[in-house]
């Protein structure tokens, strides 16, 4: 199926692992140019090298979201090196801190904040306005079921990846008229690594397809996302959670 983004260039956040890295190689599988921006500079060069070997097209970058001056000045080197930029895909985020709101250190309270949720804005105003010049692009925001439904012990992150939808939808109403769509996955439990959890047996109970997804599940919906088939789709929350989000017994 021809998705009718062949050429385009994407940009991929918290692409050196797991769900980032599977969304750019899946990106690039549909014929996309991609970006590949972490933290782990070292990481997004491997993953864009990889890209490279399959015959792809694809540069890695060294990059803190939650540093404007970073952004920006990556931002602009990737119009240099790839082309300004059409597909964003806001895929960095951090879990690691848990902890009952009373015993939140304030400190991490601010550093969900500002990777969550204020670096997908920094990267979206770096990358939006052209957007909207160009009148084509899209844009994609990793929300989260925690996002959804809350998270025991996860109150800094959930509020994140809630926030991440109410920012999502906004973004969408500023784009709509300028054929730029933003939309939002939430994913469930993915990948093999959530096997390391204590909570993995309670967590797989709660889904209807009794398993975890793979990334390539998620990467497979944000490429469709970022499709020609689904230019009249903005605003939207897609969950990929195998039923999680359900009532299951």
């Amino acid at each position: 199926m021809d998705l009718g983004i062949v050429g385009r260039v994407a940009l991929v956040t918290g692409g050196a692992r797991n769900l980032g890295k599977a969304d750019a190689l899946v990106l690039a599988r549909e014929g996309c140019a991609v970006a590949v921006a972490d933290l782990n500079g070292e990481g997004a060069q491997e993953t864009a090298a990889e890209i490279v070997s399959k015959g792809g097209k694809a540069r890695g970058y060294a990059c803190d979201i939650a540093d404007r001056s970073q952004v920006a000045a990556t931002a602009a080197q990737i119009e240099r090196d790839l082309g300004p930029v059409d597909i964003l895909v806001n895929n960095a985020s951090i879990i690691w801190t848990l902890a009952q709101l009373k015993d939140m250190k304030d400190d991490e309270w601010d550093l969900n904040m500002n990777v969550n949720l204020t670096g997908a804005y920094n990267v979206t105003k770096a990358v939006f306005p052209g957007m909207r010049e160009r009148r084509w692009g899209r844009v994609v925001c990793m929300a989260s079921i925690a996002g959804l439904m809350g998270g025991f012990g996860q109150t800094a992150y959930s509020t994140t990846k809630m926030g991440i939808i109410g920012f999502a939808r906004s973004v969408a109403l500023e784009g709509a008229r300028y054929n730029v769509t933003s939309n939002v996955i939430a994913p469930g439990i993915i990948g093999e690594h959530v096997r390391l959890s204590p909570m993995y047996d309670r967590m797989v109970k709660r889904v209807a397809m009794q398993r975890e997804g793979d990334p390539e599940d998620v990467a497979n919906a944000i490429a469709f996302l970022c499709s020609e088939r689904a230019r009249y789709i903005t605003g939207a929350v897609l969950t990929v959670t195998g039923g999680m989000d359900l009532f299951t017994f």
